[in-house]
């Protein structure tokens, strides 16, 4: 795979203890796509409990992140203290999500950077006044923030700055052009969100926000392209995979799954699990049809009743089970694709979980103990091992393509989309 490069050094990153602690639940934005809106109470979150949160998660002997964020963080008056006792807590990495509204003085940039913040994500959704001001209802944000930006790169050059883009119809047409503007900024890490169907701004601003990603891929993959760039450092988050064809690196670890369920929606998933599939999330319905986790909730319910294969002959089959990292992928069936499917051919038996294109005879192990370990915990974990599995926007050409179960996503972010083949 041409991007393994990439691919094993986001891997070493993604290993580190990552730790999001809230400070508060406000913001001084009012973004039309955020999706935590109906939970904005103008609480500030209670210094014990902060304190708390910070400490507890931290791992001796691992690489340790701690983000202080989720909502503006920085309205919070004891922003900078929080980020020096996580300092002194000897946290590798202090950083905060912001819209920087609180970031146009001087005096605050010192005091926070003084304090320890070593790294600032910010959030542009355009690169001009009149419409990234418009999708974060908040008059002057365009032009306070990139005053900051160039402030805080040319007073403060050791702060890293990196910046997230929610993927929305009024944008996705300009994605390539708004990276390419923060460029000239010296900017050459972004996080791009692709937009999520949450809450009452999904009911308001369907129409106006939520585009189809096959009919714009192009401007994705002009995006996409951009991450080839030495020094560019790209992410993504809550795209469907088939987005990222020939860039299958920028595929977004399954493993993220576990917190996009188990925090905020927890109470709402873990009720829909026990009902099974009677109280269903209050985001169901219409929403599902732009939702990224469509196949996680679906899937439950397709799969509940699915007969597992028990008493399987294993002189006759092998289970080709998932493997938790890329690099655990390589070490298994080697780098090459011609290296995997010689492997899969060597074993000349059934495999299990192999679709036909990759070796004739198939079955899929599936799971029907759910009822009886109704966790959202223990539901999460069987997906991400066992039916997080996805397929190439070509598949839909393979005679094969309504029966075949597709492929787990670890093997496409190894290999790439290019291992499957269209049966005719």
């Amino acid at each position: 795979m041409e991007n393994k490069q990439n691919l094993l050094s986001k891997e070493k990153t993604t290993k580190q203890n990552r730790v999001w602690v809230r400070i508060t639940a406000a913001c001084n934005n009012k973004c039309l796509f955020c999706l935590d809106s109906d939970a904005q109470n103008w609480v500030l979150v209670k210094e014990d409990i902060v304190i708390q949160e910070i400490s507890k998660w931290f791992k001796a002997w691992f690489e340790n992140r701690v983000i202080i964020s989720w909502w503006e963080a920085s309205i919070n008056p004891k922003f900078s203290e929080y980020i020096k006792y996580a300092r002194e807590l000897w946290y590798d990495r202090v950083q905060t999500v912001t819209n920087w509204n609180m970031f146009h003085s001087f005096d605050f940039c010192k005091k926070v950077v003084d304090a320890g913040l070593q790294e600032i994500t910010f959030s542009f959704h355009w690169h001009n006044s009149t419409l990234h001001d418009y999708l974060v209802a908040t008059p002057w944000a365009f032009n306070r923030s990139i005053k900051w930006l160039l402030n805080i790169k040319k007073y403060f050059p050791e702060v890293i700055v990196n910046i997230d883009i929610v993927v929305n119809k009024v944008n996705v047409a300009y994605l390539p052009d708004i990276v390419k503007f923060f460029m000239k900024f010296w900017v050459y890490e972004y996080d791009i969100l692709q937009i999520i169907p949450f809450w009452r701004w999904f009911k308001e601003y369907k129409r106006k926000l939520f585009y189809n990603i096959s009919e714009n891929i192009e401007y994705l993959q002009k995006t996409w392209e951009l991450s080839q760039i030495p020094w560019m450092y790209m992410w993504t988050n809550r795209f469907p995979a088939e987005a990222f064809e020939w860039y299958e690196d920028l595929i977004q670890d399954p493993r993220k799954m576990k917190s996009e369920v188990m925090w905020e929606a927890y109470l709402m998933f873990e009720e829909f699990i026990k009902s099974n599939w009677k109280i269903k999330p209050n985001c169901y319905g219409d929403a599902c049809s732009v939702c990224f986790q469509k196949d996680y909730c679906h899937s439950y319910i397709e799969n509940i009743n699915t007969k597992k294969l028990d008493n399987i002959d294993t002189n006759d089959t092998i289970i080709i089970s998932w493997e938790e990292f890329p690099s655990q992928v390589y070490e298994k069936y080697w780098d090459k694709i011609e290296d995997f499917k010689n492997k899969l051919k060597s074993f000349n038996k059934k495999l299990i979980n192999i679709p036909k294109c990759l070796w004739w005879t198939w079955i899929y192990q599936t799971y029907n103990d759910i009822k009886q370990q109704d966790s959202l915990a223990d539901y999460t974990y069987k997906y991400i091992n066992n039916l997080y599995r996805i397929k190439s926007l070509n598949c839909k050409k393979c005679k094969y393509d309504k029966e075949c179960k597709w492929i787990h996503i670890n093997f496409i972010r190894s290999y790439g989309f290019k291992i499957l083949e269209i049966i005719k």
